[in-house]
């Protein structure tokens, strides 16, 4: 079964630029154009290619989460601190942030 993914999205899609000027702006954010993945069958480290994409570490968790722009919006997953600071980025952006069926968070 495939993972469940929320979304930064707007009506008029967010650009790649804007997207990255929030990163760069935005001190928590670094820019990450390639991320390492392992495998959990052979441990082989695999690096994947992630372009426009940023990194957010919580400081409160000490956690690493991915914000995944493509086409017009931004990818992220479920965890509560990374659809809090989802939240705030998307009002930084005018967009909502909302799930795979449509719905708002």
């Amino acid at each position: 079964m495939a993972g469940y993914n929320l979304y930064i999205e707007r009506e008029n899609q967010i650009s790649v630029e804007e997207w990255l000027a929030v990163c760069e702006q935005d001190k928590s954010l670094s820019v990450q154009s390639t991320a390492i993945a392992v495998n959990p069958q052979t441990g082989e480290e695999i690096e994947v290619s992630t372009p426009n994409s940023c990194v957010w570490i919580s400081p409160i968790l000490k956690k690493k989460y991915s914000f995944t722009y493509s086409n017009g919006s931004v990818t992220l997953g479920t965890d509560k601190a990374q659809l809090k600071k989802a939240k705030k980025i998307a009002k930084i952006l005018n967009a909502k942030v909302v799930g795979d069926e449509g719905e708002e968070y």
